[in-house]
């Protein structure tokens, strides 16, 4: 993969904001449409076989118990199921710049619910977990087992799933925020199959005791436990591993990839193993998760901020054509991209609702975005329909000025 790079410092000009825009929507893949049906691509039947191996692993394992446990069973998925719908709904909110589309997202999440958790992850933990007290004892074990197993081959069963979408949808798994994004996505899968798993077995432990008691214990147990687990530490290594490679639309940045894997291992282990590195302690093992807790969103952060600056300079390029036409000012661009110059865009607004407007302004900014990015830059129904909506806003949001509403009606440039 190289390392082409936009050529962002253009002069203006109808025909540079139009080679911007092109450049852009080439190099990043914004606006592409994913097509998972794809006979030629080796990758599309490794998914398949994977995951067809993953559900027989499923049936194995809940089949036989399904008679004596199917009510337990089926409230452990239902709490499960929307504790993962409450955090689809999160990642879906923040997934702002190039929007993963739904089935590549929906390709992720069974990967990492389906083939990751049972045809990786499980049958491997479950050799390592048997290995491990006969050479160390099962003092040691308890410390210590579960967070030198679960870094490597949970995330490593996670990743092979990143890497065969990346191989689906080339075009549209390039950047670090892909990664963190699709990343979150695997990671919740995995997530809410793993709660159900523990609420599913712990019904089953009790030998019949209780058995919705013991699946809604354990289920709100993990559900309260696992907000900052798999989907935090795979797009941390997800994202690493785009630096890591680099794309045509990501440099590589072979440091950088490597401290984002590392770091989304390291927090895997700590959660993991919050009861070692507590020395036993209840009040130590809280610091620990506390403390992880803290570090996680704090490089997650990072990790976000890192990305950003690519998907800013997409967003400046295909509206290129657009400010050069006057649908969008300069300045209504900086206050969607940068925070600073957000703060003083509100700041500035005359009134409440003046203020209001502006923060559906940005919103129908980046619609258009969007708009102009799937319409490949064409001037479609719907890129003119956003630009109405971007043009009525501006009208709420800076009362006197109406020019914008009449530059909006004409095309760009």
């Amino acid at each position: 993969m190289s390392n082409h790079q936009v050529d962002t410092q253009a002069a203006p000009g109808s025909s540079d904001a139009l080679r911007r825009q092109s450049d852009a929507l080439e190099v990043s893949g914004w606006g592409e449409r994913f097509v998972f049906i794809q006979p030629h691509n080796l990758c599309f039947w490794v998914y398949l076989v994977l995951t067809a191996i993953g559900a027989f692993q499923i049936w194995s394992f809940f089949g036989p118990r399904i008679g004596f446990y199917g009510e337990a069973f089926a409230i452990a998925a239902v709490l499960c199921g929307l504790c993962g719908v409450a955090w689809w709904l999160w990642f879906r909110h923040i997934d702002r710049w190039e929007r993963q589309p739904r089935g590549l997202v929906l390709a992720g999440l069974v990967w990492g619910a389906i083939p990751a958790t049972f045809a990786f992850a499980m049958t491997v933990n479950t050799a390592m977990l048997g290995i491990y007290p006969k050479l160390f004892g099962q003092d040691w074990t308890a410390n210590w087992a579960a967070g030198l197993t679960a870094p490597f081959t949970e995330e490593a069963a996670k990743l092979c799933g990143f890497i065969l979408l990346m191989g689906l949808a080339p075009r549209l798994v390039r950047t670090a925020n892909d990664g963190l994004v699709l990343g979150a996505f695997i990671g919740l899968g995995f997530a809410a199959f793993e709660d159900f798993l523990y609420a599913a077995n712990s019904t089953a432990a009790a030998f019949g005791t209780d058995p919705i008691g013991n699946a809604v214990h354990m289920s709100f147990t993990r559900i309260a436990f696992s907000f900052v687990s798999h989907p935090l530490f795979s797009a941390l290594v997800c994202s690493g591993v785009i630096y890591l490679l680099g794309t045509v639309a990501q440099p590589r940045r072979i440091g950088r990839g490597i401290a984002f894997i590392l770091a989304g291992m390291f927090l895997h282990f700590t959660w993991d193993d919050a009861g070692g590195l507590g020395g036993g302690n209840g009040l130590a093992t809280t610091g620990v998760m506390l403390a992880s807790i803290v570090l996680g969103f704090t490089i997650l952060t990072i990790a976000f901020r890192r990305a950003a600056p690519r998907e800013h300079q997409f967003v400046r390029d295909i509206l290129a054509p657009e400010i050069q036409a006057g649908t969008v000012s300069s300045d209504e661009l900086e206050a969607l991209l940068d925070r600073k110059a957000r703060k003083a865009f509100k700041k500035s607004a005359p009134n409440h609702r003046a203020r209001v407007a502006r923060n559906h302004l940005r919103r129908a900014i980046l619609d258009l975005t969007h708009d102009v990015a799937a319409a490949k830059g064409a001037d479609t129904e719907t890129v003119q329909h956003s630009r109405a909506e971007v043009a009525r806003l501006r009208a709420t949001a800076e009362p006197g000025q109406l020019a914008g509403t009449d530059r909006a009606e004409g095309a760009p440039g």
